[in-house]
Parts: structure tokens; sequence; C-alpha cells
């Protein structure tokens, strides 16, 4: 039974309490698929969202209840929709199983909910059948279908490795918290994202047009760069490298774009063509980036090196101009590369996205004017 909210006051509140707990469920389940189980990743938002529904399902009278419908879900009374901090995929992932509705009982453990949000996530416990749930039960409105079998159904249908599953979040708050407070802690978390892009290019095969459908985030400098990271990094990977350097290569690949982080976001966001005062700002990005990161201790110049250099073409024509004559870094041309085919497949402000035939055209004009010719032919082939 559902005690009745008594004032609109106390149902904001509500309210609130049920979004932080669609949040944390959201959160949970991303790092659940990303980071091992003892990550403070994990840990943090599954014990926030253990400790928020035993409060909520006491206050309603025993149980919480969610339900899916649709594009929209339902906790309690309250409707979130899909433009709601992306819970359109966590709706699309329970209908895909067919689970329209799930509640949770006030003595719900926490080893209960940890196993719920890891059978959200696809993985299968270890140790034979699996245990019968004792305060959570989940199934469709009208009956009691059962839900798809996790190991046929992931978390997230995302076209990247499992192992990517969660990163573009995990991404925004390293992007954001590097460019506001040089965060040294939020660079580990970026190593820590290179490491599950090398993990799953070793996993499974990698297709960079199915990558690319990450820029469905609203995020575009995430999504962003996120897809460079992944495309250096198999680029870098048929090198020779040691593990030491692909990590590098890909943590500067990551990082090459954090300059935008640093300009008015009216700028990024503006419909249409930039004008010559815009684009200038938007032109100091480079420049922006990497003298932030210079600040940072990296380990590594690379990063800084790569921001600099990312707009700047192999016949040394781009931006920023600079002093020196030599070609730009091997890791600054491969960034270059994918940086520029990721702008022309993904939806900008300004411009639809390219199909996939004509933004390898644009790239095949530019072979040793502004790509250097050994790594477009690569990276063509990789693509092709």
């Amino acid at each position: 039974m559902r005690i009745p909210v008594a004032d609109e006051g106390e149902g904001m509140k509500a309210q609130e309490i049920f979004l932080a707990i669609l949040t944390d469920l959201v959160r949970s389940i991303q790092a659940a698929a990303l980071y091992p189980e003892t990550h403070q990743r994990v840990q943090e938002p599954l014990a926030r969202l253990h400790r928020t529904v035993r409060n909520e399902a006491k206050r309603l009278g025993g149980s919480l209840s969610v339900g899916f419908f649709g594009d929209r879900i339902v906790v309690d009374q309250f409707p979130f929709h899909a433009s709601t901090l992306g819970v359109g995929r966590l709706a699309r992932s329970m209908a895909s199983r067919g689970i329209e509705k799930i509640a949770i009982g006030e003595a719900v453990t926490f080893p209960e909910m940890k196993r719920f949000v890891y059978f959200l996530t696809g993985v299968e416990e270890a140790g034979g059948s699996p245990r019968p749930w004792k305060q959570i039960s989940f199934g469709r409105i009208g009956g009691n279908a059962p839900a798809a079998s996790p190991a046929l159904v992931a978390w997230e249908a995302l076209p990247a490795p499992q192992a990517l599953a969660g990163a573009a979040d995990v991404l925004k708050d390293v992007l954001h918290s590097i460019a506001a407070k040089g965060s040294l802690g939020n660079v580990e978390e970026g190593r820590d994202i290179v490491a599950a892009v090398m993990k799953g290019l070793r996993e499974e095969e990698f297709l960079i047009d199915r990558m690319i459908r990450l820029q469905a985030l609203d995020d575009y400098t995430v999504a962003h760069s996120l897809n460079v990271c992944m495309m250096v990094v198999a680029q870098a990977a048929v090198l020779d490298l040691s593990e030491a350097a692909l990590r590098d290569i890909g943590l500067a690949a990551l990082l090459h774009d954090i300059g935008m982080e640093l300009v008015p976001a009216e700028i990024l966001n503006k419909p249409g063509k930039l004008d010559s005062g815009e684009f200038a700002k938007i032109s100091l990005h480079p420049v922006l980036g990497a003298t932030h990161l210079r600040k940072i201790s990296l380990g590594s110049d690379l990063p800084v090196i790569v921001c600099f250099e990312h707009h700047i073409r192999y016949d040394r024509s781009g931006y920023p101009t600079s002093r020196f004559r030599d070609v730009p870094h091997p890791a600054s041309l491969m960034t270059q590369i994918a940086d520029v085919y990721d702008a022309l497949r993904t939806n900008r402000p300004h411009r639809a996205s390219l199909d996939r035939e004509t933004a390898l055209g644009i790239l095949r004009e530019g072979r040793g004017t502004e790509f250097e010719p050994a790594f477009l032919d690569r990276f063509l082939r990789m693509v092709s």
C-alpha cells in the first residue's frame, strides 16, 4: 500500500529522491560494467542506492515500485522521461528484457541489491543456477512472464565492447573535473578508461562505425573524446609498441580536446556557422588545453604535445602556428586523423553527419597534405 503524499512540498521532495534513486541505479549499472566490484565507482552509488531504496520502501509501506512504459520510467506515481538523466537507455534495456515493473522491499540487503545490479549488466552469477530473489521481484505488469536471461540481453545495447559500457559517463566527470580543478585522481580514472579500451580491442572485433554510435550522448566532447581514443589506440596497436606506450598514447588521445571544456558553451553549441570571432575563440582550445595539462603531473609529456598539435596538419598548416618546422608527433598525426573522421561522422549543431564513404573521401583528399600518408593508409584499411 502506498502512503499518499501530504502536500505539494512533500511531493517535490519525493520526486527529487526518486530521481536520485534512478541516477544511482544508472550509475551503478554503468560502473559495474566498467570497474571491478571493489572499485569506489561501483561501491559509492551502490551504497547510496541501497540506503535510499530501503528508506523510501519503508516510507511507502514496505515496497518501492518502478514501472517502465516506453520512454518513461515511473517511480511510485512520478514519471521521468527519457530526456531526464538519459534514463531512456535504462527503459529500453528493461523493455528488451521483458521487464515492465520492479518492486523492492524495505528489507533488501546490500548483497541482493548488488546482485540485482550485476544481473542488469548482463553478468551471470558464478557457481551454477542463480539464487532466488528475496526482496526484489520483476516481470510484466499484466502477468508473471519471466524476464529475459541476462546472458541473452546485456544491460545496454551499445555497439561498443562490454568493457566500455559506462565509460562515457565516467569520462564526462573526468574531463569536467580536470578542466575545473586539475585533479590528478581524475587522470587516473582516465587511465582506467584507456585500459578498458585496450581490453575491448583485444576481446572483440573493432568496427569504427559501430563505436561512433556513442555520439547519441548529449555531451559531444565526451563522446568525441572516447571515439577518438578508441580509434587512436586501434591505430597504435599495430605499431609493436609497449603496453606503457599504448596507454600513454591512449590517454593523450582521450584528453586531446580538454581545451574545449574551457571554451564558452554558447559557442560550442551554436546552431549554424560560426563568425570569425567565435572561430578564433574555438581555435584557442589546443593552446588552452595544453597550458592547462602542463600544470598537472601526467607522468608523460605526450598529452600536452597531442593536445597542442592535433590541429596542426602534416604539411604544417592548421593551428596553432608553431615556431618549429618539425613534423608533429606520430601520436598527434594519428589523433588528427581520428579527430577529423569522427567530427565528419557525427551530428553537430551547425551540420548533420556525413555518410561513411563521403567522410572517407574527404580523408583521401587530404593525403600527403593534411594527413601523413602512411598513417592515413593504415587508418583507411582499418575502417574498410
